[in-house]
C-alpha cells in the first residue's frame, strides 16, 4: 500500500472514531460551590456553623434533611462559610448559628429566646417562629454562588 493510502486510511479512521464527539456539549456540573458569607456578628469569639438543607422536613433545627455543615472563624465581624459542592437546581435553604462559647449547641433563654446570633439565607426575618423552608430557599442555579446572611441576636 502507498504512503500516501496509508496516511488517508489513518485519517478516515480517526475522523469516523472522532466523529460522535463532533459538537457533543460537555454538560454543566451537578453541584456548586456556595458561599455564605455571615455579617454584623458581635464578636470574633467562637465559630460560625452554616446548616445547608435540602428540604422543609424538620427545617430550621432537625437534622432529617441536612445535607451538609460548615464551619467558620470569624474575623473583623464577619465570616464566609463555603460549601463546596451542594445540588445545583434544588432547593435549599441555610441556617447559620453564632456559636460564641464554642460547645456546639444553640444557646437559648427564657421562653425560647436565642442567646446567640443565627440567620437564615434569603435573609429571611423570624415573626415569633423560625422563618419556613420557603422564605430561605434559594436554587444554585450557576457553578458559584454567593449568599449574604445578616446576624440576628
Amino acid at each position: 500500500m502507498p504512503t500516501l493510502d496509508r496516511f488517508t486510511l489513518i485519517a478516515l479512521c480517526s475522523f469516523v472514531l472522532a466523529a460522535p464527539t463532533l459538537g457533543a456539549t460537555v454538560p454543566p456540573p451537578s453541584t456548586a460551590r456556595v458561599t455564605v458569607t455571615v455579617h454584623a456578628l458581635r464578636s470574633d469569639r467562637g465559630v460560625v456553623r452554616c446548616i445547608a438543607y435540602g428540604g422543609p422536613e424538620q427545617f430550621p433545627e432537625g437534622n432529617q434533611r441536612v445535607i451538609a455543615r460548615v464551619a467558620a472563624r470569624p474575623v473583623g465581624g464577619v465570616a464566609r462559610c463555603e460549601f463546596a459542592s451542594l445540588p445545583r437546581d434544588r432547593a435549599l435553604a441555610v441556617v447559620i448559628h453564632h456559636d460564641e462559647n464554642g460547645d456546639n449547641a444553640f444557646q437559648r433563654g427564657l421562653f425560647g429566646i436565642p442567646l446567640e446570633g443565627y440567620g437564615f439565607s434569603n435573609d429571611a426575618r423570624p415573626v415569633l417562629s423560625a422563618p419556613s423552608f420557603e422564605a430561605c430557599r434559594f436554587r444554585a442555579q450557576s457553578e458559584s454562588v454567593s449568599l449574604r446572611v445578616t446576624t440576628r441576636y
